[in-house]
């Protein structure tokens, strides 16, 4: 069931086209990544979908509902688009306790329990103003947890942590996950990313451009694999034509030997070793090359330049 959904959602500031016709769709138990750079959109998108923003078209619905009814879910859904206001000078606990009043809860998770989540049940009773800045950062976010929320949406909520502060935080993340929250994070850090999202959204000038599973995104059923093999030309004619294989790059060659970078099945390497080496050519190395979000990101960044400057050319 999708907790939350866009259609072909548009906004615009004045000249500026800051969202452009993004259609994104977030299942129960994600941990769904919204990512780009810094100014592509992310913010605007998201404070559309939660109704916060009104879109000059499209629509968009939150736990079956359209965004302008958002305050019919109320409990049910949590957002933290800048650092929620903690009031320094009391406890961990006493803001929670405040925030639980001010929000009207009367079921669901209670302060203590949301504290424990967050990993802050050793610090209740310290003052928050006390507090390093990932520490404060899980308070804020401890703060929307309180009550039933079944959907989470923070943006950027790693900006300006330290390492050890950004591993709490993804560590949190996974928590949530597991214990059945969806969860939609905006974020323009590829690599901590990776390691905690299911899906992934990426958005580069108010366009969403593509929409995957991580897993898929990253590769699924294929890799690529380096082969340093001699004679090369031989290696290149076992390679040519054959069932499973995809591009073939040259990265380099010596004295007729060299190294290929090639697409390959992944249940594909033992049998093409053996039939590289039947042949007669010695393979020195066989390494597999794992792609990575930010590499994929890369690719996208320069794909979506290259259909802008071609646009523009046109134009």
């Amino acid at each position: 069931m999708a907790v939350l959904e866009t259609r072909a959602l548009e906004k615009r500031f004045g000249r500026i086209r800051a969202v452009r016709g993004v259609s994104l769709t977030v299942e129960r138990g994600q941990v769904y990544g919204l990512l780009g750079p810094n100014g592509s959109g992310k913010t605007t998108t998201m404070a559309c979908a939660l109704g916060l923003l009104r879109p000059d078209s499209g629509e968009a619905h939150v736990l079956g509902l359209p965004s302008s009814r958002i305050h019919e879910t109320r409990g049910r859904v949590g957002a933290l688009f800048d650092e929620a206001t903690l009031v320094r000078g009391l406890t961990a606990r006493q803001n929670l306790e405040y925030a639980w009043r001010l929000l009207g809860h009367t079921t669901g998770r209670g302060v203590d329990e949301a504290l424990e989540l967050v990993g802050l049940s050793e610090l209740a009773n310290q003052r928050a103003g006390g507090m390093s800045l990932g520490q404060s950062r899980r308070l804020s976010i401890a703060r929307i947890l309180c009550g039933s929320p079944e959907l989470v949406v923070l943006d950027e909520p790693l900006s300006g942590l330290d390492t050890r502060g950004v591993l709490e935080v993804l560590d949190l993340f996974e928590s949530l996950s597991e214990s059945g929250v969806t969860v939609v994070v905006s974020s323009h850090r590829m690599h901590d990313m990776e390691r905690v999202i299911t899906h992934v959204g990426v958005i580069l000038d108010g366009e969403l451009v593509c929409e995957s599973p991580l897993e898929e995104l990253l590769g699924g059923n294929g890799q690529h694999i380096r082969i340093a093999a001699s004679p090369i030309d031989r290696a290149l004619e076992v390679l040519d034509g054959r069932d499973g294989v995809g591009a073939v790059d040259v990265l380099s060659r010596l004295d007729g030997a060299g190294e290929l970078r090639v697409a390959l099945a992944v249940d594909g390497v033992g049998a093409l070793n053996s039939d590289l080496v039947a042949a007669g050519v010695e393979v020195s190395g066989l390494v597999p090359e794992r792609a990575t979000l930010h590499g994929v990101f890369e690719s996208l960044l320069t794909e979506h330049a290259g259909r802008g400057s071609e646009a523009g050319g046109a134009a």
